[in-house]
C-alpha cells in the first residue's frame, strides 16, 4: 500500500509545486472546524477569508475542511516563524503532521500525536553531535524501514522520494491522500502578518 501511494505522490509532486508546506490535523474525537483551526493558530476566525477559489498572496495559508480534520498548504518553504502557527494545530486531543519542501530538495517532516513527536530532515542533517535520524522518529518508528529508503547509505542508494514517501505516510496514518483537485476546491484563507515571506 505504501509503495503503491509513493508511485502516485511521486507522479504528482511537479504538479503541487517547487516550494510547499502542507498539514493535516485531525482531533482524537469529534471535528475539528476551520474556525477552530484558526484559534488554535493564535487568531480571530473573522481574519479568515473565503471560502472561494481566488488566487491568493504568498502572506496567507489556505485552509480546507477534509472530512473531520483541516488540512493546510502554504505556497512556501515556511520560515521558522510561519511553521509555528501551524504547529499549534497540533497538541492533546489532536493528531498532527507537516510536511514541507522547497525546489532546492531540502524537504522536512513532522509529526506530533498530541504528546509523542516526531521528525525527519533531507537531506539528512549533519550536525553535531550527530543523532541518527531513526532515534528523531517518535510515533513514525513503525516506518523506519520504510522510510530508510528514502535516504542513501553506505550500503544502498536511495529508492523512494522523501517527499512521496512522506506524503504517503501521512496519508496511511491519517487517512486523507494529498490530490491535485484540492488545489481546486473551496478553501479559506489566514493571511500571516509576518514580514519578508515574498
Amino acid at each position: 500500500m505504501l509503495d503503491e501511494a509513493v508511485a502516485r505522490y511521486t507522479e504528482i509532486l511537479d504538479y503541487l509545486g517547487e516550494d510547499m508546506a502542507y498539514t493535516v490535523t485531525l482531533p482524537n474525537s469529534g471535528e475539528l472546524t476551520i474556525e477552530e483551526a484558526v484559534r488554535r493558530m493564535g487568531f480571530d476566525p473573522i481574519e479568515v477569508e473565503g471560502p472561494g477559489t481566488v488566487p491568493h498572496s504568498g502572506h496567507s495559508i489556505r485552509l480546507y475542511q477534509v472530512g473531520v480534520g483541516v488540512v493546510t498548504l502554504d505556497g512556501v518553504y515556511p520560515l521558522p516563524e510561519r511553521k509555528q502557527v501551524t504547529d499549534q494545530l497540533g497538541g492533546d486531543g489532536f493528531r498532527h503532521w507537516h510536511l514541507a519542501f522547497d525546489i532546492n530538495g531540502n524537504a522536512s517532516m513532522y509529526a506530533d500525536y498530541g504528546g509523542g513527536q516526531g521528525k525527519l530532515e533531507y537531506p539528512e542533517p549533519i550536525d553535531l553531535p550527530f543523532t541518527p535520524w531513526t532515534e528523531l522518529l517518535g510515533p513514525l518508528r513503525p516506518y523506519a524501514d520504510f522510510l530508510a529508503r528514502a535516504y542513501d547509505s553506505e550500503e544502498a542508494e536511495a529508492t523512494v522520494n522523501f517527499v512521496a514517501a512522506c506524503l504517503a505516510v501521512t496519508e496511511l496514518e491519517s487517512g486523507i491522500r494529498l490530490e491535485p483537485e484540492l488545489l481546486h476546491t473551496p478553501y479559506s484563507t489566514l493571511p500571516l502578518p509576518f514580514p519578508n515571506f515574498d
